[in-house]
């Protein structure tokens, strides 16, 4: 499954205000629960787990990418993603503030891999992160993260 696949239209908000780091997770966990693709306990799983390991899914500067094991409550493969504004503290101080919050459900070790690589390429772009941070509706998102599935079909 590529990032086409995973990050649909429903499953992307821009320029959402919080007051938490908790709260950003659960924003973007409630758009995977909407779209039908984690029960809502698969929300609590992503805080928890940040609660009990510390910031660790704040992979780069401005970046977080929460997540849970499959028996949290996935459905289905699926991710969602929000842009913060204003940028929010999650406790990492290399990568703080977060501006993207990027949540995937893996329903199995593989299913996925093919999403994640893609993702992978694209928050490594210093060019392509920078659009995400700006994007101003999510069409601008999903134009970047759909680049390479759109390459690849």
């Amino acid at each position: 499954m590529n990032l086409r696949q995973l990050l649909t239209p429903e499953r992307v908000q821009v320029r959402v205000a919080v007051d938490s780091w908790e709260e950003a997770v659960q924003r973007v966990g409630r758009l995977l629960v909407s779209t039908g693709g984690v029960q809502e306990r698969y929300i609590q799983a992503m805080i928890r787990t940040v609660q009990e390991l510390g910031p660790y899914i704040v992979i780069a500067p401005g970046i977080a990418i929460p997540h849970a094991r499959p028996e949290d409550g996935v459905l289905s493969p699926c991710m969602a993603m929000i842009t913060l504004d204003p940028p929010t503290p999650f406790g990492n101080p290399d990568n703080d503030p977060v501006r993207v919050v990027l949540a995937f459900a893996a329903a199995d070790k593989h299913q996925h891999l093919q999403a994640l690589r893609e993702m992978a390429q694209i928050l490594s772009d210093k060019d392509k992160v920078a659009a995400l941070t700006q994007a101003k509706e999510p069409g601008d998102i999903l134009r970047v993260m759909w680049s390479l599935s759109q390459q690849n079909p």
